[in-house]
């Protein structure tokens, strides 16, 4: 399986590669100044860690992994069979599914057949970031594409239907609301003479350069874009006209600061209140929950909202590279304060 997962996805893997730098830099840089702005020390271990100490106390951090969960937990929350389940039980929306693999393909026919539009596919276990993921499935032949491709990740698939709506981001701190930004679809500028590739390819070089960090991972053409780009009737030879902007993707893993957007005030207090319990009663401290909403202002009772994914350990950089830095809420500090107060996720010295 490895094997297949590496032919798949070479190009992407050593494209991510070039990037492991920067994550790293932006991160160290981000946890240093929280200690500082509360009086504690910083210091890089030999395995990649950082030690973050204050009196006799330390943590330890590793990007936006943090000491409140357990590995475990984290990788519990990867089967999103299981985690569709659990919110289901709860009565949340959880997006309309159906569970196979390549032996029983014959199950996502069936399932693609009765949607009224496109449908995704994805590994069912195993992966994030948007691993494996392919948009915008609309007949057999995509289909089994599709599924051969999330094949290369985990043998357990999932087909379900397309949402709309906009993607949302909330984090929880031990069940308590910190931050909540809508991240949309990645875009690309035409400058009038170069293609989409091309641009991909320049903005890449943009995000790479460090000099204002932006992004922390590649914005690559591969099967998720190639379908977007051609449900607009687009491939990645066209060249926008000046000014013009196209999506890149459905999928939001791989936007850049610009296309990030502090909601916090925006959400309902309802879903504010739906997210925390559940994460208290999934005793995460540290919660990351993934929706689809067509109107993050109304109540999850009316059904606009769509629970699609719990993160223990989620990403910090979504709610620090924003396209308005000033309204960034200040979460590596409030964590560590966090930390530090309660002495959870520390160890003495």
């Amino acid at each position: 399986m490895k094997t297949r997962r590496r032919l798949t996805d070479v190009r992407g893997i050593l494209e991510r590669r070039r990037f492991q730098a920067l994550r790293e830099e932006f991160y160290h840089g981000l946890w240093s100044d929280a200690a500082a702005e509360l009086g504690a020390d910083v210091a890089r271990l030999k395995n990649g860690l950082l030690q973050i100490s204050r009196g006799s106390s330390a943590t330890f951090v590793r990007q936006s992994e943090v000491m409140l969960d357990s590995a475990l937990a984290g990788r519990l929350l990867l089967d999103k069979e299981w985690t569709y389940e659990r919110l289901a039980a709860k009565g949340l929306r959880t997006p309309r599914r159906a569970c196979f693999d390549l032996g029983s393909f014959a199950r996502a026919e069936e399932f693609l057949l009765a949607q009224p539009g496109p449908v995704v596919v994805k590994p069912s276990d195993g992966t994030g970031c948007g691993h494996g993921v392919t948009t915008h499935v609309a007949d057999r032949s995509a289909l089994r594409d599709a599924a051969t491709h999330a094949a290369a990740f985990h043998s357990r698939l999932i087909v379900e239907e397309q949402l709309s709506g906009a993607s949302y981001r909330l984090l929880f701190l031990d069940g308590e609301f910190l931050d909540a930004v809508r991240r949309d679809p990645p875009t690309l500028t035409g400058d009038g003479q170069s293609s989409i590739r091309q641009l991909a390819q320049q903005e890449n070089e943009l995000r790479r350069s460090g000099e204002r960090i932006t992004a922390l991972s590649p914005l690559m053409i591969d099967r998720e874009s190639r379908n977007t780009l051609a449900a607009a009737g687009l491939t990645p030879n066209h060249v926008p006209a000046l000014g013009e902007r196209v999506r890149v993707k459905l999928a939001v893993n791989e936007n850049a600061a610009r296309e990030n957007h502090v909601v916090r005030d925006a959400v309902h207090p309802d879903i504010v209140e739906t997210c925390s319990r559940v994460a208290r009663d999934f005793r995460i401290g540290f919660a990351g929950f993934d929706l689809i909403s067509e109107d993050i202002s109304a109540p999850p009772e009316e059904g606009l909202t769509v629970f699609t994914e719990i993160n223990a350990g989620p990403g910090i950089h979504h709610h620090c590279l924003v396209a308005e830095p000033g309204r960034a809420a200040p979460v590596a500090r409030t964590i560590l304060e966090h930390i530090f107060e309660t002495r959870r996720g520390t160890i003495d010295l």
